[in-house]
Order: C-alpha cells, then structure tokens, then sequence
C-alpha cells in the first residue's frame, strides 16, 4: 500500500471508530486493516488486524450462500443492504454496506463495511434520517455538533491537526425575495449537490441552517484546507442555476479555521469560523478567509460577532427596555404640541442598561436593526395600548427607523398594520429617519411618508445639514420636522460658522412648511439664542436626561 493510501486509510479510521455499529475496512488483498470495538465483539477473534475478512467474521450471503468475503473480493462495486448470516452467532442476522476507498490517483485500495443487526436495523435508519435536513438530506446541525465535539477532543489527545470549513451561500436573501422562497430552496439543494461532488470520502458535508453549509475535514493542515475551500468556491461559481427562466450566478463565501492542540472548544472554533466567514463577505464575497488569531481586525470583529450573539440572546428573551428623552416647544402657539417624547432603546447585559452607541454599530453591521426596530414599535405601541389617555392627550412621540428597515417590504408592512390598529392613535406618532438614509434611498422613503401621512402619523428628518445636498432634497421630502444636527447645535454661541448653518437650516425649512428641532443643547445660552431665532424646539440633556418609559400621569407631570 503507498503512503498516500495509508493516509487515506488512517483518515477513514478516525472517523468510523466514532461511531456505534461494527465497522471492518480490508485492504486490496481483503485482509483487515481496521476494526472497532463492536467488531471485535461480534467476532471470536481476539485481534483482527492481517486476518482475512472470512476469518475474523465469516458472513454467509442469505440470497446464495456464498462467503461474504468470496462476493466482496468478486464484486468491486460500492452495495447497501447485503442481507447475512453469522453462523457461530445466536442473533445471527445482519445487513452490511461496502464502500470503497481510493488512493488520489482513483485507484481501489481498500474497502469499508458497515455492520446492522437486522433486529435494530430499522432503528438505526431511523436515527439517521433524524439527524438528516430534510432540505438537502446531508446531516444536519446536531450530528455535525457531535462530530465536531470529536474533532476538537481528537486534537487536544493527538498530534494531528483537523479543519472547519464554514460557508455562507452569497446575497442569498436577494434571491429568495426577487424570485421567491422556492427559488432559494432549490438553490440551496444545488449548491449542497456541488459541494458534495468535490469532497472526497472521510470528509463531511453538513447542512447547519438557513443558506448555510459546514464541513469538516480530519487529517489535514492549513495549506490543504485552504485547497478544498477554494476549490469548492470555484466549483459553485461555475455552476448554472435558473428558475422560472431567470439564470442566477451564485457564489459562496468560506471561513476557515484549523482545530489543533490549542483549539478550546466546540464554541469557539463555531465562533471564529463565523468571523472568518464574515470577513471573507466584507473582502467582496465568493473568496476564502482563513482565521488567524494574531490579526487584530479579526479580533475586533471577533468581538462585534460576541455582540450580535447577545443582541439575539436580549431579542429572545425581551431584555430590551425604552426610555424617552423630551423635546422642549420654544415657541407657544395655538394648537402647539406641548408634550413631545423621542422613545430610545436601552439594552440589558449583565446587570447594565447599555446605550445604543454600544450595541448599535454591531446590530447595523450584521443586519439586526429591522428587529430591534421591530420590538421598539411593537413594545411601544402595547405601551400606548395600556394608556389609552395618550389617543386624545396633546403628546407626541418619535420612534427611529433605520435604514435597513426602511429596505425591506415587509418591515413597511408591519408598520401599517400597526398604525392601522383601532386603539392607536396615528397621530401621536412621528417616525425618525436620518438624513444620510432619507437621500441613499429617497424614493422608498417618499413612498413610506405618504403611506404614514395617509393615516395622520408624522415623520422627521434627523441629523440634517451633514449631507452634500440637504437643502436640495429637503423641498422634495415630505417630513414634518427636520431635526438640525447637534454638530451645529452645541456651540452655536461660540462658533458664528455654526450660528449662520442653525439660522439656515431654521429659516428654509420654516419656508418650506416643516418645524425645527435643534438637537444637542446642553447649555442654557444656547437654548436662549435657539429661542431668539424661532427654532421650534430644543432636545438635549439641558433639561434632564432620558428616562424610563412611565405611565402618562407621570409623563404629562
């Protein structure tokens, strides 16, 4: 046998040996070369490496009587479900499986068999096919847990060095909402049938949800990891997918990590194989990325991905938590909003109540603000639901919106169907969206105002004046309020520059129809000089910080 056959052979023994039933591989020759411990069990022998198959286990074929070793040397082809008998056995019925191994030159070096026992037969497929997805039928999350768990032992006990292969299906969520969901389960199961073909026997593909893959290899180092991660991008990249006539190019991308002696746990290498992933997106996608312990950009996102772990953990068990913060009228005049509140979102962690600025720019990165949108909306709206007051009170209320949420069909949707709702009054509410969003994507903006106007919500334009062309969209946006941004607000005393953008920003909009809100003040100067120049409102820790979302009594207070 060659080294690289022998390699291939020590490969299918580590991972044959984690599992259960009687397992036996023979060489060309047909003598053992590897049998587990319920093998050794099953036979008289006391040892089976160099015996010959018919001597450790002399199976007899049930259909013709013929030794099993005699079919197995005749027969070259992989066969499942090979019905026999153990003769010096009292539970003598088995079923058995052959595969055959290769050498890298395609050439038969040896055989694997698998070993049933007819009485638990059905109950071993059984326990397969509940570990398989039902999507593609590769084993799914809970077996490829299991062997990783195997993997990482195996490394820490021995010298040999194993790797995961993470993979990610690109800009697969485009696919599924412009061509519908049974567009992306197809595209899942091609990909999962590409992936398959180029993996050699030993390695295992797995499916680990949604439109991502895993696989793990045994016996292999970083440089050989590497290969097969880029051999599988560049065989999905060349693969055709159509649906319903339409051709779609798809790609993945691939993180990488070596699991070696140093390899804590399961946990940790899931968690870096998804930061090796990520970064390989944020390169530009259809590329590998291969984890590397000492690179401080992965450590930073290392840490961004702890973040959306814990965003997702406070999502599902509601350890999120509003506070509102008040707007101050400057002017008094008939019909003026005298009670006006922007709801904020705080996060709960470890006994801390965290400021958006500390859970935010994670949730934006990885695309989890429509759900925290969506909790703010809905938890605010039961909120006013228990203090039906606030339908006919002279309050107001903002809620922000970011602009992912903005970008999506469904989240508009929820939105209305909110503001439908009999027992909220639309015209409380004022939605917030920021400058730079409002301009990257004006035509779904305008579309969402007059949505909201047609049911006599509000809506504010936030941190105006640090685009290249406010004013310019200002005339075509539809919002009520544009909220000067505090870059200009908090020293406009001081800085003239500043003083003439704030009396600017006030005096256009006022001519365009919309009211004003400066953001930022802390300082009672600058409040009396916004007061000076007709600025509606004032919003900023001058008077008080934000506080806990409390019932209307004490709001109105």
């Amino acid at each position: 046998m060659s080294e690289n056959a022998e390699t291939t052979v020590l490969d299918i023994e580590w991972i044959l040996n984690s599992l259960g039933q009687p397992l036996v591989c023979v060489d060309a020759a047909g003598r053992i070369s590897y049998a587990n411990a319920a093998a050794i069990e099953l036979s008289d022998c006391e040892y089976a490496v160099g015996l010959n198959l018919g001597e450790f286990l002399p199976f007899i074929v049930e259909s013709s009587e013929c030794p099993f070793s005699d079919v197995l040397a005749q027969n070259t082809e992989d066969a499942s479900n090979i019905e026999l008998i153990l003769p010096h056995n009292s539970n003598n019925r088995y079923t058995a499986s052959v595969t055959n191994i290769y050498d890298d030159k395609e050439a038969i070096v040896g055989r694997s068999v698998s070993i049933f026992e007819c009485s638990g037969i059905a109950k071993t497929h059984a326990a397969v096919k509940d570990h398989l997805d039902p999507l593609t039928e590769l084993m799914g999350r809970q077996e490829f847990e299991r062997r990783l768990e195997n993997l990482v032992n195996d490394a820490s006990a021995s010298s040999r060095t194993h790797a995961l292969l993470y993979i990610d299906i690109d800009q697969f969520k485009l696919i599924n909402d412009t061509s519908g969901h049974g567009a992306g389960d197809n595209l899942i199961k091609s990909i999962a049938e590409c992936l398959n073909a180029e993996l050699f026997v030993g390695d295992m593909l797995c499916r680990l949800g949604g439109d991502e893959f895993g696989v793990l290899l045994s016996n292999i180092d970083s440089f050989e990891a590497r290969s097969v991660a880029n051999r599988l991008i560049k065989a999905v990249r060349r693969m055709s997918f159509s649906w319903s006539g339409i051709s779609h190019k798809a790609s993945i991308s691939i993180g990488v990590v070596l699991i070696d002696e140093n390899t804590q746990d399961r946990e940790r290498v899931m968690s870096q194989a998804d930061v090796a992933m990520y970064s390989a997106k944020e390169e530009g996608r259809g590329r590998v990325h291969m984890y590397d312990t000492n690179n401080k950009k992965l450590s930073r996102l290392h840490d961004d991905m702890d973040w959306v772990h814990r965003i997702n953990k406070a999502l599902a068990e509601d350890d999120f938590c509003l506070v509102t913060e008040r707007i101050l009228p400057l002017v008094d005049e008939d019909n003026r909003t005298t009670i006006y509140n922007e709801i904020l979102v705080r996060m709960r962690y470890n006994g801390e109540m965290l400021r958006p600025g500390q859970f935010m720019p994670a949730a934006e990165r990885f695309g989890l603000m429509p759900q925290i949108d969506r909790w703010v909306i809905k938890n605010f709206f039961n909120y006013v639901q228990r203090n039906s007051d606030l339908n006919t009170s002279n309050v107001m209320y903002s809620i922000n919106i970011s602009g992912q949420s903005l970008c999506q069909e469904s989240f508009l949707e929820f939105v209305y169907r909110c503001l439908r709702r009999g027992n909220v009054n639309p015209e409380i509410i004022c939605f917030e969206i920021t400058e730079t969003v409002a301009i990257t994507n004006f035509s779904v903006v305008t579309r969402f105002i007059h949505r909201v106007h047609e049911l006599g919500g509000k809506f504010a334009l936030d941190d105006f004046g640090t685009g290249m062309s406010s004013f310019g969209y200002l005339q075509e946006l539809p919002v009520d309020f544009v909220k000067i941004d505090g870059l200009f607000v908090h020293d406009m005393d001081k800085n003239p520059v500043h003083e003439a953008m704030v009396r600017s920003i006030n005096d256009i909009s006022h001519v365009l129809g919309k009211r004003t809100i400066a953001e930022f003040v802390e300082r009672q100067e600058v409040f009396d000089q916004l007061q000076s120049l007709g600025v509606d409102y004032a919003q900023g820790y001058l008077h008080g910080r934000p506080k806990d979302l409390v019932d209307i009594a004490a709001v109105s207070a």
